[in-house]
């Protein structure tokens, strides 16, 4: 079990993640999605584990986890405890699931899991395909979070459908995920809804160069 930094969502998922199961990170761009992998990648090194961090949108910051790294006084180099795989393509990231099952991580995270199936599959004629692909390819990536018992953290982002914000490819998705973690933001604070085992909490939240952390308030 790894701890999110947020001592909110700690308590709701006793303790932090577990393991043998996908968390679903999702939400607009700014809401602190790739923060928040950040600083549970961080947790998990300082529990002596190692990362697999799959980057498919160029979006890994190593200098933001220094930053978060100096924040908390950690004098070991966290950023070797990091392997980082930038996926360019879905046959990448389809093949990847081979590199996960031969290798002895004990996070891995995927940032994020849909953006490159959605601009390969773009086209109304390749819905279908993009569906069935992606279904087998989530469905093998909770094989490898349940075979080898580690959490998998996955972010995804949300599209505006008719008028309302919705996870993108969603309905592939949902049936593979356990922990749901939506984080939005409105006019003046972030704010984070939970899903977990049919109940679910919500917390603001802020964004600090600790990284995420929990308003007194709220605790």
């Amino acid at each position: 079990m790894i701890s999110t930094g947020l001592q909110k969502l700690d308590d709701f998922l006793s303790g932090g993640i577990p393991n043998g199961v996908i968390t679903d990170i999702y939400g607009a761009s700014g809401t602190g999605k790739t923060q928040l992998l950040f600083q549970i990648c961080i947790n998990a090194i300082k529990n002596g584990g190692n990362v697999l961090y799959q980057d498919t949108t160029g979006s890994f910051r190593p200098e933001r986890i220094l930053e978060i790294q100096k924040q908390q006084n950690l004098t070991f180099d966290i950023l070797e405890k990091i392997t980082v795989s930038r996926i360019t393509n879905t046959s990448e990231q389809i093949k990847s699931i081979d590199i996960m099952n031969a290798s002895n991580f004990s996070l891995i995270v995927i940032d994020n899991i849909t953006d490159l199936f959605s601009y390969e599959y773009s086209k109304d004629d390749k819905i279908f395909a993009k569906n069935s692909i992606f279904v087998k390819y989530i469905h093998n990536l909770s094989l490898v979070a349940i075979n080898k018992k580690i959490p998998v953290i996955i972010t995804n982002m949300i599209r505006n459908i008719d008028g309302m914000e919705m996870e993108n490819m969603r309905t592939a998705i949902d049936p593979f995920t356990h922990i749901k973690i939506k984080l939005t933001k409105t006019s003046s604070k972030f704010h984070a809804e939970i899903k977990w085992l049919l109940h679910q909490i919500q917390f603001y939240y802020k964004i600090i160069p600790a990284g995420l952390s929990d308003y007194p308030e709220d605790i």
